[in-house]
């Protein structure tokens, strides 16, 4: 599972929209959906944006496992 898969199924998960995550983050809808449907890695102030608006720790996004 890429960055814009584990993405897209915790936003589905928490039932937020693109605009929903958008509005928390200040970050464009349009670039949320690139990022979920073309795979685009963001960079890391935009992973912590996402993580804190999601209630999760970045390394979860990024796939970290350890």
């Amino acid at each position: 599972m890429n960055f814009g898969e584990r993405l897209k199924f915790i936003r589905q998960t928490r039932e937020l929209s693109f605009d929903d995550l958008s509005a928390a983050t200040k970050i464009h809808a349009s670039t949320i959906k690139r990022i979920e449907r073309r795979g685009i890695r963001p960079s890391l102030p935009t992973v912590r944006k996402l993580a804190e608006a999601l209630n999760v720790k970045p390394a979860l996004l990024l796939g970290v496992t350890k």
